[in-house]
């Protein structure tokens, strides 16, 4: 692997103020508040309700996604520009809103809004794995988003309805912001990450790759099955957004406060929002257990929102131009999949819920084989130097955060315990010792390499590949580090090294 491109687009990713992230987070609220607003008949200040065509906004939804996808494969340098210019054409078809123009082309102006909308998704999706930095991006998706939910919830509410006016006047303040946002973006070509190609030598993560693939489908799957079932319910979309929103903002406070990484907790949620589609089977037999139901599934949608995070990992390893066209393109899927299973079991719901509740264990199981690798990624540092970076291989300094410089030396000289009474050690010692201790000191540089590798979610194959040795040598650093790592999988050997850095961090 050549780690320059690597450490490259990590030196490119931006860190952006709350403020900022909340300016951002706006395009939640306008993309799901809008839509949610649209209907068979939109009653415009009082007047003559002006028919919608629902086919024709299907139809505006799935272009404005192809061409969101093709927009990134092929012009990926000019996406902010894009945002920018559609930003603006939203604003002004809002506010032609106000203006007493003919029902034709208040439905044009519509049609527009819509297709803008929708054509934005996969550009939001872009920016986090492409722009933001990870701080950044768990901010945008937990702290951010919680604001963008509530106000969400608020637009649904069927306590105290919202009047089309007023939302007007909101989607237009809301589109202020976001421009702001788009407006303090880079644009110049060299801010765009850079991407790999065939003759840079890098091995794909095969593995990784589909089972990453996989998993953004079931979550995106889950998080658009989420609403739609809840919209069934009377109060259930409010009910399912505020729980949403209330978990966003507890994974932010558990990872600003107690330094706990949102995937750590991703898993619990979809657990709590298996028991809410559970909790809707139930509901067929007693209504009132759809309120709990939709408030459990809430729970599940967090799983959704993280799943840019997913493709950030990919890009950590393998910055293709293709993962967030294809992070986007699974989510289109997911839409048409989950619409097709409300078609099939329209007349048996129980069928649905038990349905969606299998997926959700499902997800957990498929979640849980890659957590560690995903942790590890998040948190790999890279090689500084040009000498490093310009090898083939899979620099052992890597594992640094875990392997201090004294643990390689110890490994290769090991120096015996000192059993001298010290009343007071010193830091220095401390260290010195906790590296003589580190298991990590009895792996030679060839099993780190073979470690990082593994931990990034690489098969044996590709291991193979990245560093020029057959596969049967791969399978014997493999018994050799599980041997003196005392694990007995890949999964639990990536487990543990997350837990030694995180050791060594504090």
């Amino acid at each position: 692997m050549i780690y320059s491109i690597l450490l490259e687009n990590q030196k490119k990713r931006l860190s952006q103020p709350i403020w900022m992230l909340l300016c951002f987070s706006m395009f939640c609220f306008w993309q799901m508040g809008f839509i949610y607003f649209m209907g068979p008949s939109l009653t415009l200040d009082g007047r003559t309700p002006l028919p919608i065509s629902m086919d024709n906004i299907t139809l505006l939804i799935v272009l404005a996604y192809f061409f969101s996808i093709a927009w990134m494969i092929f012009s990926p340098a000019t996406v902010i520009k894009a945002c920018r210019v559609t930003v603006l054409v939203s604003l002004f078809t809002m506010l032609g809103l106000f203006f007493p123009f003919s029902t034709e082309f208040l439905k044009l102006l519509i049609y527009v809004h819509v297709f803008s909308c929708c054509f934005l998704i996969g550009f939001e999706t872009f920016i986090l794995v492409n722009y933001l930095s990870e701080k950044s991006a768990i901010l945008y998706l937990t702290l951010a988003y919680s604001v963008s939910l509530i106000l969400i919830a608020v637009v649904q509410n069927e306590f105290l309805p919202i009047s089309f006016p007023a939302f007007r006047l909101t989607t237009i303040a809301a589109l202020l912001l976001l421009l702001t946002f788009y407006f303090r973006l880079p644009v110049h070509k060299g801010a765009c990450p850079r991407y790999i190609k065939k003759s840079d030598g890098f091995t794909t993560p095969k593995k990784l790759l589909a089972g990453t693939f996989i998993l953004i489908f079931i979550a995106s799957l889950m998080g658009v099955s989420g609403p739609a079932i809840s919209a069934e319910v009377k109060h259930g979309v409010f009910i399912s957004y505020s729980v949403d929103a209330f978990t966003s903002l507890l994974l932010y406070l558990l990872y600003k406060k107690a330094n706990i990484h949102p995937f750590r907790c991703v898993s619990i949620f979809i657990g709590l929002g298996g028991t809410g589609y559970l909790f809707m089977l139930a509901s067929v037999s007693i209504p009132a257990f759809a309120y709990i139901g939709c408030a459990f599934i809430g729970f599940a949608m967090v799983s959704c929102q993280m799943v840019p995070l997913y493709s950030t990992v990919l890009m950590k390893t393998y910055p293709s131009r293709y993962l967030s066209p294809i992070t986007i393109g699974l989510a289109v899927l997911a839409v048409i999949v989950q619409g097709t299973m409300v078609e099939l079991f329209r007349d048996a719901p129980s069928i649905l819920y038990l349905t969606y509740a299998v997926i959700m264990v499902i997800l957990v199981i498929i979640y849980l084989q890659f957590e560690p690798y995903f942790l590890y990624t998040l948190h790999r540092k890279l090689p500084e130097t040009t000498a490093d970076t310009a090898q083939h291989t899979t620099a052992a300094t890597h594992l640094s955060s875990a392997v201090s410089t004294e643990s390689t030396a110890a490994a290769r000289e090991p120096q015996p315990l000192k059993t001298e009474p010290v009343s007071e050690p010193t830091a220095e010692t401390a260290a010195s010792q906790s590296a003589v201790l580190s298991p990590l000191s009895l792996l030679s540089r060839r099993e780190q390499e073979v470690v990082d590798l593994i931990c990034h979610g690489y098969s044996n194959g590709d291991i193979a590949k990245a560093l020029f040795i057959s596969e049967h040598t791969v399978k014997d650093h493999t018994k050799n580090i599980y041997r003196k790592m005392n694990v007995h999988s890949r999964l639990e050997l990536a487990a543990l090294i997350n837990r030694l850095k995180a050791d060594d961090e504090q």
